[in-house]
């Protein structure tokens, strides 16, 4: 009989020890800054400085070199973020316009999954004003939130407290106070639930500033900048020739301070520096999280992703900001850690689109994932199956940012392979061809060149299938249209249509 009772003590022991093995629910956390280009960090070979933290996370886990922002300005990629939808469908088809109430969301997923959502830090898809309160229902299922629509006053940035609808502001450079306040969630969540988290930096997007401590690490003068700023016929070409009469909206001088600082040396170096600088200080952040995290014990049962909505050209083809088919707007990081299931040192050329995000982070977290645009890549990214994805889509598909408005860029669409960029104009007139392989930093138009125009037709046709699926009409006037019914009050749309009549 004490055999027997042995026996049964032994097997309920082991029971409770393999119940004890199962693995929980993990936990996600989701950063990602604004404007920060892929080239820059160490681990994907940016020369001017190191970044430790998301190299350790690179090495701790997966390096994606082929994450593709979609629609390279921040509203309409946070929109595919936040949906796994395209802009057709989100409604976020440009800045400062607020996204549609009936599509899904990644955090009302996680919310009907069990799990405590979070946000913190730039927002930009409410499109009510940049300083408005944005109520409860209009965060898309994130329960715990500090936010503000869009601020660029790093130093004096402000948010809104969950349901506090008085102003706050965070002390000293917010990227950092903001991953304080990640940080203390994390430390005071419900332990009895797994959570999921997204942290949205404003840094190192302009006005290119950040604590002493990292501008005082970066010079100027020793800066290797990108060997393709010295290529400037695109924009030349834009700048003699612009493709739509451009209205007057801008604040006086702003044009003109724009295109000096893109011709003189000195004034790009000096905002590099800081670009440089400000990546510098989330780098730290980003490490001061992963601390936190491996403090708390959560580093093996949570998944870690950093990334970023779209690039910036900081001068290269002497271009500004974003919104180009070329790679420093359209390509971003992308890591991902979890222990569990992903190799440490992985580097993959599995192409990511900014609405495969949401299918392909659900999965990987077990949790079920409404019907959406985007595709799960979680199979291709554990390496169990291979990336069937030929090609990503491209949308230029707006007037309201400085590649137009200073350079005279009109709207645009294209197609980013695993080896070629091709882009064209609205109206179908090819417009860029680059094969990344042999020409990395985009230096050589294959457009015109006859060995490839049955590339360009292939291409073309690929661009239109890629649309079709998108929903994507590619007519302009058909999206400002839509743009207007939403918001009667869009002035640059207004002056826009003033200053090109019958054409938008």
């Amino acid at each position: 009989m004490k055999i027997i009772k042995l026996v049964f003590i032994l097997v309920i022991a082991s029971l409770l020890l393999s119940c004890e093995k199962v693995p929980q629910q993990p936990n996600v956390v989701f950063v990602f800054a604004d404007q920060l280009r892929s080239h820059e960090l160490s681990c994907y070979g940016g020369q001017n400085i190191q970044t430790p933290n998301m190299d350790r996370l690179a090495g701790e886990g997966l390096r994606l070199n082929n994450a593709i922002s979609t629609c390279p300005i921040c509203s309409p990629f946070r929109g595919m973020l936040m949906t796994g939808s395209y802009p057709m469908r989100t409604g976020v088809t440009n800045n400062d316009h607020p996204m549609r109430a009936d599509v899904p969301s990644i955090a009302e997923a996680f919310n009907a999954a069990g799990y405590q959502t979070a946000y913190i830090g730039k927002w930009h898809l409410d499109g009510r004003g940049r300083s408005t309160y944005i109520p409860e229902e209009r965060r898309f299922g994130y329960q715990f939130w500090q936010a503000l629509e869009c601020t660029h006053r790093y130093f004096k940035s402000d948010y809104y407290d969950n349901n506090n609808s008085k102003i706050k502001q965070w002390p000293g450079y917010d990227a950092d106070a903001q991953t304080q306040s990640a940080i203390k969630y994390i430390r005071q969540r419900d332990k009895e639930k797994p959570f999921f988290i997204m942290l949205s930096w404003g840094p190192p997007h302009g006005p290119y500033i950040a604590p002493d401590e990292f501008m005082e690490r970066v010079d100027p003068a020793s800066l290797s900048l990108r060997p393709n700023v010295s290529e400037s016929e695109v924009a030349q070409e834009l700048i003699d020739h612009p493709r739509f009469n451009i209205p007057d909206i801008l604040p006086k001088g702003y044009k003109e301070k724009m295109l000096k600082t893109m011709r003189e040396d000195s004034l790009i170096r000096k905002d590099y520096a800081g670009y440089l600088a400000a990546t510098l200080a989330v780098d730290q952040y980003l490490g001061d999280l992963l601390d936190a995290l491996k403090a708390e014990g959560l580093d093996e049962n949570t998944i870690v992703v950093f990334t970023a909505d779209h690039g910036d050209q900081m001068a290269s083809h002497r271009f500004f900001d974003k919104n180009m088919p070329y790679e420093e707007s359209l390509s971003v990081p992308f890591l991902l850690r979890y222990p569990p299931k992903i190799k440490s040192g992985i580097s993959t050329d599995v192409m990511l689109e900014p609405v495969d995000i949401m299918p392909t982070l659900l999965s990987l977290a077990g949790v079920k994932s409404p019907k959406v645009d985007g595709a799960d890549k979680s199979a291709m990214l554990l390496g169990k199956t291979k990336d069937t994805t030929d090609a990503v889509l491209l949308m230029g598909m707006t007037h309201f940012n400085n590649t137009s408005l200073v350079n005279g860029l009109d709207t645009w669409r294209g197609v980013r392979t695993k080896r070629y960029t091709y882009a064209r104009y609205e109206d179908g007139t090819p417009w860029l061809l680059f094969d990344n392989v042999a020409d990395p930093y985009q230096m050589d138009n294959l457009v015109d060149d006859p060995d490839f125009i049955r590339l360009v037709v292939k291409l073309n046709s690929t661009v239109d299938q890629l649309l079709q699926k998108a929903g994507d009409p590619e007519d302009t006037r058909a999206i400002y249209d839509v743009i207007i019914k939403e918001n009667p009050k869009r002035r640059l749309l207004l002056q826009m249509r003033e200053a090109n009549p019958g054409r938008f």
